[in-house]
């Protein structure tokens, strides 16, 4: 659906901003594309709508090179880039009227985005009184507005409360839902982890990994990791550190371990309880996005 093949950008003369960047958007999928403020995020997508010109490398369309010069590939992708562009002091409904009158749709369909994202019963208040979440809505509604196929959004979560980050998050699964293809840049790691099925992470403009959300945790964590709750963690410590286990510890009561497998876990346990510690809970870690961001990024550095 998208595909970005060996993207270079810069600025300025020996200012590299992207770096030989390439990966690929699956269709009908919700795509997270990751990194730090100053990663390069934005302007891969300026990139990618043709409003960058690339030094060098191509950009793709369901097959296609996309040029930036074509009206009938531009109908295919819905963009927000940062911030919804929105004249505060007509309606929601004017905003998208607008636009309406560029894209010759009509007002059952400017009702139809409307309603998809929640907004029927505000489409005739001013733009300037929404709170963040109704602008963000409201952006994305104008994106949709021509039905793309595409949906490209740039930090469509920044700034918004955990009632709108839900808000959104349910929108774009909808969306999914629909079949369409979405785009999301964010360095909001929580959110991407429970929205995307697929991930590209740059760093400095450079790629370090691209590939199903799932599968970053196998190549990044080649241990499994247990965290022990029990009334000595010291005690625990000891008994690990004679078998070569590698531990870090928690508190008195909290220890992390680190094991090749998870077949020896339960014969270490039961040597465990027969020194007469006392074990509450056994559980399996999960690393969270943000800790395997961190991994990731520090290992390119």
């Amino acid at each position: 659906m998208i595909k970005v093949e060996n993207l270079n950008f810069s600025y300025q003369k020996g200012v590299q901003i992207i770096n030989n960047l390439s990966f690929e958007v699956p269709q009908g999928s919700i795509y997270g594309f990751l990194g730090g403020n100053g990663a390069g995020k934005t302007t891969t997508i300026r990139i990618i709508l043709g409003l960058c010109k690339a030094d060098s490398g191509k950009v793709f369309i369901n097959g296609k090179p996309f040029s930036g010069k074509s009206y009938q590939q531009y109908r295919k992708i819905g963009a927000m880039i940062e911030e919804p562009s929105l004249y505060p002091h007509i309606s929601g409904n004017e905003n998208l009227r607008l636009l309406a009158n560029y894209y010759k749709v009509n007002q059952k369909r400017i009702n139809e985005v409307l309603e998809l994202v929640g907004l029927s019963d505000a489409k005739h208040k001013k733009a300037g009184n929404y709170s963040l979440g109704m602008k963000q809505r409201l952006g994305i509604a104008q994106s949709l507005l021509h039905n793309p196929e595409i949906l490209i959004l740039d930090e469509p979560i920044n700034g918004l409360d955990p009632r709108g980050i839900k808000e959104i998050r349910e929108l774009l699964f909808r969306l999914r839902d629909e079949g369409k293809t979405i785009f999301i840049s964010s360095h909001i790691l929580g959110e991407v982890e429970k929205s995307c099925d697929n991930l590209c992470i740059i760093d400095n403009g450079t790629k370090v990994f691209s590939d199903k959300t799932t599968n970053l945790q196998t190549l990044l964590f080649k241990e499994i990791q247990y965290q022990i709750n029990c009334n000595d963690s010291k005690k625990v410590q000891e008994f690990f550190l004679k078998n070569k286990v590698k531990t870090e510890l928690v508190d008195d009561t909290n220890i992390i371990i680190s094991l090749p497998n998870d077949k020896i876990i339960a014969e270490y346990l039961k040597q465990i309880m027969a020194e007469n510690v006392s074990l509450f809970e056994v559980r399996k870690k999960k690393n969270s996005l943000e800790d395997m961001f961190i991994k990731l990024t520090q290992t390119n550095n």
